[in-house]
């Protein structure tokens, strides 16, 4: 926390307690972000920026008021005229079991500047000279980029009755490639994130992320289109992470279900098999992680479907308060700059009992690997995701290579479809997600999943 800022800050709490409000709180974030870019064998891009400021938002008369500054001269009229436009509001809204806590939550890393710039921008060039203009069996890697990020975001929230601290660091690394074979040409991007400093991402594991790329887009060059047809599928954890964030994880947020733009209702069976177990955790400390969300209440692990029934909402104040029970911590924000709304952590399938060997074994049907974008209607269910990789088996065995494949139904029939999920979660991929024109870092995972009689979305048709 930046001492210099700590001041202002109760000077803040002080002025808004001398105004008699219902209810106010303050958030100070400070963000320090670091970009190196490199396009094959030269740097593109070096930026370093830090962002800071204050959210208010204060409750008057049931009203809701938000302001946000980053120049905290003339704040007492800036407040006052807050108090004065929210007044005026007309619509009202309860506001029950806010947040008491104390506490500091501190994510120990190694230091971003332990390393100078010019290192890490010539370990980044050294590495992409092992792909770029590189050729195998008359496969060229004709462009290869590599964009590098180090994120710090500071968080400090105050009541009256609450004061905490957090303190998180990022590194992300993204693999852009283009690879071409004869006329055909085509492109990949691979990524890496965790929660953490330099210790995260040491030289081999920026070799493996941009090794993978390559072996991803050979195999997307040599590839054959898919062909659309209903079979059983297995999803890879890679889909499988979409399905539980964009199908269900979307439509178990608490604002979905009090707007009432949700499919899903508490109670309903989605799923006859039991080990159909849908789960948001901010507690598991991966890219979604976090102790306290934005509006000081503690996270918790929330089991969206459990046993194949609807079980539980990820909720705010606003929208606990309406479903008269407590937040269960998911409200994020942006930045300072936004108001905290209900959002996703790190969402996924919980693993079933089935051994993935004997899944395969003697499997006749596809096996989906990789996202490609899609959409998601959670008010109605419906889905489409794009997939990147098929693979098609024939008694347990992969026969033929496909892309351009995609999947679509309506969630409650496709999780009723659900045979088998294996017993071991993968490793978590990062997400960045987008609502109400913010975007949360998140996290998903999951277990290999079959589904029986699925309709696989391709270029023509067998």
């Amino acid at each position: 926390m930046e001492k210099k800022i700590t001041p202002v800050l109760y000077d803040i709490k002080k002025y808004l307690n001398s105004k008699k409000l219902d209810y106010f709180e303050i958030r100070y974030e400070n963000h320090k972000n670091r970009n190196i870019t490199i396009e094959n064998l030269t740097t593109k891009d070096l930026i370093e920026n830090q962002t800071n400021g204050i959210g208010i938002r204060i409750i008057v008369d049931k009203k809701i008021g938000f302001l946000s500054l980053n120049n905290f001269l003339n704040y007492k009229d800036k407040i006052d005229k807050l108090i004065e436009n929210t007044r005026k509001i007309n619509k009202k809204t309860d506001f029950e079991n806010y947040s008491r806590n104390k506490d500091k939550d501190i994510i120990k890393y190694k230091d971003f500047d332990e390393i100078e710039n010019t290192r890490k921008i010539k370990e980044l060039i050294t590495l992409n000279k092992k792909y770029y203009k590189k050729e195998e069996n008359n496969i060229k890697i004709i462009n290869s980029e590599i964009i590098y990020r180090e994120i710090v975001q500071e968080k400090y929230f105050l009541t009256n009755d609450a004061e905490i601290y957090q303190k998180r660091p990022y590194v992300i690394c993204y693999s852009l490639m283009t690879a071409k074979k004869n006329n055909i040409i085509e492109n990949n991007i691979n990524r890496f994130g965790d929660i953490g400093g330099l210790e995260k991402f040491k030289v081999e594991n920026k070799e493996k992320l941009l090794l993978k790329n390559k072996e991803i887009i050979k195999e997307l060059v040599e590839s054959k289109p898919c062909p659309a047809k209903i079979s059983d599928i297995i999803l890879h954890p890679e889909v499988t992470d979409l399905l539980a964030h964009e199908a269900i994880g979307h439509a178990c947020e608490g604002d979905a279900l009090t707007d009432n733009i949700s499919v899903l209702k508490k109670g309903m069976k989605v799923s006859n098999n039991k080990q159909v177990n849908v789960t948001d955790n901010p507690e598991i400390k991966k890219f979604g992680y976090f102790k306290y969300d934005d509006e000081g209440i503690k996270a918790k692990k929330v089991e969206m479907i459990k046993n194949g029934v609807v079980n539980d909402f990820m909720t705010n104040i606003i929208t606990a308060t309406k479903l008269k029970t407590k937040s269960n911590g998911s409200a994020r924000s942006e930045n300072y700059n936004y108001m905290p709304i209900v959002r996703m952590s790190n969402t996924y399938f919980e693993p079933g009992k089935d051994k993935l060997k004997d899944m395969l074994d003697n499997f006749n049907g596809y096996l989906l690997k990789g996202f490609s974008g899609g959409q998601v209607e959670p008010n109605i269910g419906t889905f489409m995701f794009g997939i990147k990789q098929a693979y098609k088996y024939q008694n347990g065995k992969i026969v033929s290579k496909y892309k351009q494949a995609s999947i679509a139904g309506n969630i409650l029939n496709y999780l009723n479809k659900i045979t088998e999920i294996s017993n071991k979660l993968e490793g978590m991929e990062i997400g960045f997600c987008g609502k109400g024109a913010q975007t949360a870092f998140v996290g998903g995972t999951g277990p290999y999943i079959k589904v029986k009689n699925a309709t696989i979305g391709g270029t023509k048709h067998e």
